[in-house]
C-alpha cells in the first residue's frame, strides 16, 4: 500500500489502457502509437484553439502530484462522532481533495463552491505559493491576477471531477471579474458538451450606486454534469391548480377511451349520442353513447380528436390522481392536476423561485449568532434550490470552499424537508481574520472556527425542532489536514545498514506513543479508500487492540502482532489484514511469513 493520496495520471493511464492497451509499449504509453490509432482524431493544428495562461503547466502537476498529508480526528471538537454521516475538515483544499481521492473517487453527487471571485480586493490566500513555484516576484505575480486565479482553481477543478459520480453535477458561484475565465477552463476540464447553463442568482433587491454604467443585482453559478445526460433537472413544484387542455392542434387524431365514473361535467343527467361535436378549432367525434348522471359520466366516454396524451398516458394519470373533465357538450376534455411534477428551472434565480438574496442570507447568519461574522454569506435557499436540481436523498455533497457552512445548513434543511440521509462534506482553510473585523471582536480567529461554529448552532436548532419527530442526523465528524504519521524512511543504499537500523529504532520508538494511535489508524483507513463517516470497531485483544472496518471486511493492526492478535485476526476472518511496516523492524521474514499464513486462508495481507 503507497503511503499517499490516489496519483492521478496512474489512474487515467489505466483507464486508457482498459479502452486502447494497443497504445501501450512495455507498459508506457506510446503517443506516436497512440495518434496513429485516432487517425483524423487528433487535432493537427500545433496552436489549437484553448484558453493559455502563465502558469499552466505548472498547475497541472500541481494536480497530478500525489500528497502525503492525512487527516486526524478531533473527536473533541465534533458532534456525535459514533453515529453521524456528516465531515467537517480543516485545511488548504487542495491537499484535502488529493486525500479524499482513494476514499471518495466517484463517489460524490454534487458539489456546490462560492470560491474567491478575485476581486483585487480579497487577499487571495488560495494562491498556492504561486510566486515560489514559478519563480515570480511577488509584484510581478500582482499584475497577472487572472493567471494567479486560474493557476488556483485549475488543479481543484480536476480533483473535483474525479470525485463526482456519472451523474454528478458541480455548481461554481462566480461575478463578473473570472466569469468567462471560469467557463473556458470548466469547458476544458469537464468538456464544454456537459456544460449546462449559466444560471443567473438576484444577489441584492438594493444593489449599491457606485457604478456610473450599471447596478450589480445579479451573479452568476456555472452548472457542468460530468457526464451530460437526458435528466430533467427539477425547480419548483407547481402548486396552484389550473385547467389544461387534452387537445393539440400538431397531433394527428387519435382515440381515447375514458373510464365511467372518472370524467366529472356540467352537463345535466341524461344519454349523449354518439356524432360529431367539437369547437371552433377542434373536431371531436363521439364514437359511443354515453350518460351523464349527478356530474358524472356514468358510462364511458369513447372520444376521436387530436390528443395531447396517448392511452397508456391517460391511464397512468388517471391512477395518479389526475381530474378530468368534459364540461360542456362542446366534448373538449381537460386535466387538472393535484400534485405536479417539479417544473424545469429557468436560468433566472430570484424570490419567484424561493431564493432568497446577500441581504437575506446576513439577516439569517446574524440572528443564528448573535451577531454579524461573515461578509457576504450565500443564502442556504440558493444551494438547496441548485442541489435540488439533479437530487438523491442518499447522496454525497461536498463544498470545498465552505466559508461560512451554508452548503451544511442547506443539506441538513433538506434532509429536515423530506427525511433524506444525504451527507455533506465541507472543507474549509483555516484562514486567518483580521484584527479589525466583527468575528475577530466575537473571538473568531479564523474563518473555519466560523465555520464549525455554525454547525454547532445548526446542530443545537434543529435538534430543539425534532422534538416529537424523527430525528435527522444533525452531528458531524471534524478532522484536520496534517502531516502523514508515517515517517519518510527510504532504505535505499544511501545510509550503511547500521544507521538504517539506527533510524528504523527511532521511527518504531516514536510510532508505538498511544497517544498518536488514532491518527495512525485513521490515515490507513485512507489508503485503504474507507470514507471518513465509517463505523469502526475496536477489538481489544491481550495488551493490544484490532480495528474492523466489518461493512469492508477490512482489520487494521497497529502495535505488536502477536500469536494472540493473529488468532483473533484468524477467527474474524477479515478480507484483508493491515498493518504499518514498521511492526516488523527490519524483520522482512517475520512479514513474510504472516502474509503466507494468511494468504493460505484466503486473507490478503496489506502494509504501508
Amino acid at each position: 500500500m503507497k503511503g499517499e493520496s490516489l496519483p492521478i495520471p496512474e489512474d487515467l493511464l489505466l483507464k486508457l489502457k482498459e479502452i486502447m492497451p494497443a497504445a501501450f509499449t512495455e507498459g508506457k504509453l506510446n503517443v506516436a502509437h497512440l495518434r496513429e490509432l485516432l487517425g483524423d482524431q487528433v487535432h493537427p493544428d500545433p496552436e489549437p484553439y484553448q484558453l493559455s495562461w502563465t502558469g499552466k503547466t505548472a498547475a497541472y502537476r500541481q494536480a497530478q502530484a500525489p500528497a502525503t498529508d492525512t487527516l486526524i480526528p478531533v473527536r473533541e471538537a465534533s458532534v456525535n462522532w459514533e453515529d453521524t454521516q456528516h465531515v467537517f475538515i480543516e485545511g488548504d483544499n487542495l491537499q484535502v481533495l488529493k486525500v479524499l481521492q482513494k476514499a471518495y473517487k466517484g463517489k460524490v453527487k454534487g458539489i456546490y463552491i462560492d470560491p474567491p471571485y478575485n476581486t483585487g480586493s480579497d487577499s487571495f490566500i488560495y494562491a498556492d505559493n504561486f510566486a515560489k513555484k514559478t519563480g515570480r516576484s511577488q509584484s510581478d505575480r500582482r499584475q497577472h491576477g487572472h493567471s494567479n486565479w486560474l493557476n488556483m482553481m485549475l488543479p481543484r477543478l480536476l480533483l473535483a471531477r474525479h470525485l463526482l459520480r456519472e451523474d454528478g453535477v458541480i455548481f461554481v458561484s462566480i461575478d463578473d471579474n473570472e466569469l468567462a475565465n471560469l467557463k473556458l477552463v470548466m469547458d476544458e476540464v469537464f468538456g464544454e458538451e456537459n456544460f449546462v447553463d449559466y444560471f443567473s442568482w438576484a444577489k441584492s433587491e438594493t444593489p449599491a450606486n457606485l457604478s456610473r454604467k450599471s447596478k450589480k443585482v445579479v451573479e452568476y453559478v456555472l452548472c457542468y454534469q460530468k457526464k451530460k445526460n437526458s435528466e430533467k433537472f427539477k425547480g419548483i413544484q407547481k402548486n396552484s391548480t389550473s385547467s389544461n387542455g387534452l387537445l393539440n392542434q400538431t397531433n394527428k387524431p387519435g382515440t381515447l377511451t375514458f373510464p365511467a365514473d372518472v370524467v366529472t361535467t356540467r352537463l345535466e343527467d341524461g344519454p349523449l349520442r354518439k356524432g360529431s361535436y367539437g369547437t371552433d378549432s377542434y373536431t371531436i367525434e363521439l364514437l359511443a353513447d354515453t350518460e351523464v348522471k349527478s356530474g358524472l359520466f356514468i358510462k364511458p366516454v369513447v372520444l376521436k380528436a387530436k390528443f395531447k396524451w396517448s392511452q397508456p398516458k391517460l391511464d397512468e394519470e388517471i391512477r395518479k390522481g389526475t381530474r378530468i373533465s368534459i364540461p360542456t357538450i362542446k366534448l373538449s376534455p381537460s386535466y387538472e392536476k393535484l400534485v405536479y411534477d417539479k417544473e424545469v428551472p429557468p436560468n433566472l434565480i430570484n424570490a419567484k423561485v424561493g431564493v432568497g438574496t446577500n441581504e437575506n442570507a446576513s439577516a439569517q447568519l446574524e440572528v443564528l449568532f448573535g451577531a454579524k461574522v461573515f461578509d457576504f454569506p450565500k443564502p442556504p435557499s440558493l444551494i438547496k434550490y441548485l442541489l435540488g436540481f439533479s437530487d438523491d436523498p442518499e447522496g454525497i455533497f461536498l463544498d470545498f470552499f465552505a466559508g461560512s457552512g451554508a452548503t451544511a445548513q442547506a443539506v441538513l434543511e433538506m434532509n429536515q424537508q423530506d427525511g433524506g440521509n444525504r451527507k455533506y462534506i465541507c472543507v474549509q482553510l483555516d484562514e486567518q481574520i483580521a484584527p479589525t473585523t466583527k468575528a475577530y471582536q466575537q473571538g473568531f480567529r479564523t474563518i473555519s472556527e466560523i465555520t464549525r461554529k455554525r454547525l454547532l448552532l445548526l446542530h443545537d436548532k434543529l435538534q430543539s425542532q425534532q422534538e416529537g419527530t424523527t430525528a435527522i442526523d444533525t452531528g458531524f465528524r471534524y478532522f484536520k489536514l496534517a502531516p502523514s504519521n508515517f515517517s519518510v524512511w527510504r532504505g535505499d543504499g544511501t545510509r550503511d545498514e547500521k544507521e538504517q537500523a539506527k533510524q528504523l529504532t527511532l521511527f518504531t520508538r516514536a510510532k508505538i506513543n498511544h497517544a498518536n494511535r488514532e491518527y495512525r489508524l485513521w490515515e490507513l483507513l485512507l489508503r485503504s479508500g474507507i470514507p471518513l463517516n465509517a463505523a469502526i470497531n475496536e477489538m481489544p485483544v491481550g495488551d493490544t487492540v484490532l480495528y474492523e472496518v466489518a461493512q469492508e471486511g477490512l482489520l487494521y493492526g497497529l502495535d505488536t502482532i502477536t500469536e494472540e492478535v493473529l488468532k483473533k485476526a484468524i477467527d474474524l476472518k477479515p478480507r484483508a489484514f493491515i498493518c504499518p511496516d514498521y511492526l516488523f523492524q527490519l524483520n522482512e521474514i517475520d512479514k513474510n511469513n504472516l502474509q503466507l499464513t494468511l494468504q493460505d486462508i484466503g486473507i490478503d495481507f496489506k502494509s504501508i
